[in-house]
């Protein structure tokens, strides 16, 4: 198999989207301190700002953030409708020790199971944490993003080649003999990675929106250290959403 080497293809884009931004709700305090008090009672806007210490500007910013994530929702205030009342949009809140966050206790719980040569069980056991979550309402898509992350550092160690080709065979060989799936390449505009029986979700219900946040995660860490420039990492056909295969696209 004989590719044009997508780098300059990436390279020309790069001017156009330098900045990514990457959103983990856990690691901002500021979303901490709002999840905090909402898990203790719903309140208004007034009130979440009187019992911070930023601004009302900061306290909008994040609330929006945590209410695009889908963890926090409002509501009409009944003794007055020009307020809103904000509540957590979930059954169930774990508890949040502030001690942990920004904490590596993932990263090294995630690269003891891979390094014993578990990353098929490690990969199941999270798939299926997402599955309990969201049975109570939780969304944890940002949180496998930063899994997979983690496990794109291990796998680009096992898969690295100089050659692109190369690495790119490496990577569906790599797929294929731990049961991710079945991975092509297609490089004629952008790079564009084609998986069949996806481990993610080609089982997974019909929800009509992209689900493959472990794999977003894994992909972005490879391509990231090859090309050496971040990259984004865009799922345009997913099985959840009704398609025969799941295709993700590599930009700058």
């Amino acid at each position: 198999m004989t590719m044009s080497n997508p780098i300059q293809i990436l390279l020309n884009k790069k001017s156009e989207n330098q900045k990514m931004v990457n959103i983990d709700i856990i690691k901002s305090p500021m979303k901490y301190e709002i999840l905090k008090l909402l898990r203790e009672n719903e309140m208004n806007f007034e009130e979440i700002v009187k019992n911070t210490t930023k601004s009302k500007a900061t306290v909008s910013l994040h609330l929006k953030g945590l209410r695009e994530e889908g963890i926090v929702k409002y509501k009409a205030d009944p003794n007055d409708n020009r307020k809103k009342i904000f509540y957590l949009n979930s059954k169930m809140l774990g508890s949040i020790d502030s001690r942990n966050i920004g904490s590596n206790k993932t990263k090294n719980l995630i690269n003891n199971f891979i390094k014993d040569g578990n990353i098929e069980y490690s990969l199941m056991l999270t798939h299926s944490f997402k599955s309990i979550l969201a049975e109570y309402g939780i969304e944890m898509n940002p949180i496998l993003k930063s899994i997979g992350n983690y496990i794109g550092e291990y796998i680009f160690s096992r898969v690295y080649e100089d050659e692109f080709d190369d690495f790119l065979f490496n990577i569906s060989k790599y797929w294929a003999e731990n049961n991710l799936g079945f991975l092509s390449f297609d490089v004629k505009n952008n790079l564009q990675i084609i998986c069949r029986d996806n481990f993610e979700s080609s089982k997974l219900e019909k929800t009509g929106k992209p689900e493959c946040y472990l794999e977003i995660g894994m992909f972005e860490t490879i391509f990231h250290n090859y090309f050496k420039f971040p990259v984004k990492i865009t799922e345009i056909l997913c099985y959840s959403m009704g398609d025969d295969m799941c295709m993700f696209e590599v930009e700058p």
